[in-house]
């Protein structure tokens, strides 16, 4: 019986694998594209939020939207969404942005 519950296990492992390799072969360029644009504006969201007040109450919705639809997209795509929020942050606040 153990066999069969390993057989099974592999079943589902190798089908993540493959819809996992199915969902990277449909990307394309225009959608890479995309989400370049979508991490810069990120990006550029946060380094408005460290500004000041009134420019945090700007960049608070549109930051808190963008991260719900990384959210719902992949967990790659939100992660990679944190890293920029973090990366613009401790740019911003070290110097390295001209703001």
């Amino acid at each position: 019986m153990s066999d069969a519950a390993a057989d099974g296990d592999r079943r589902s492992r190798s089908s993540t694998l493959a819809i996992t390799v199915e969902e990277l072969r449909r990307r394309n360029a225009n959608a890479l594209v995309i989400d370049v644009l979508f991490l810069f504006t990120t990006g550029f969201l946060t380094i408005l939020a460290l500004q000041g007040a009134w420019p945090a109450a700007i960049a608070t919705i549109p930051l808190a939207t963008f991260l719900l639809f990384a959210w719902r997209s992949s967990m790659a795509f939100l992660v990679a969404n944190l890293i920029t929020i973090v990366v613009a942050a401790v740019a911003t606040i070290t110097g390295y942005v001209p703001f």
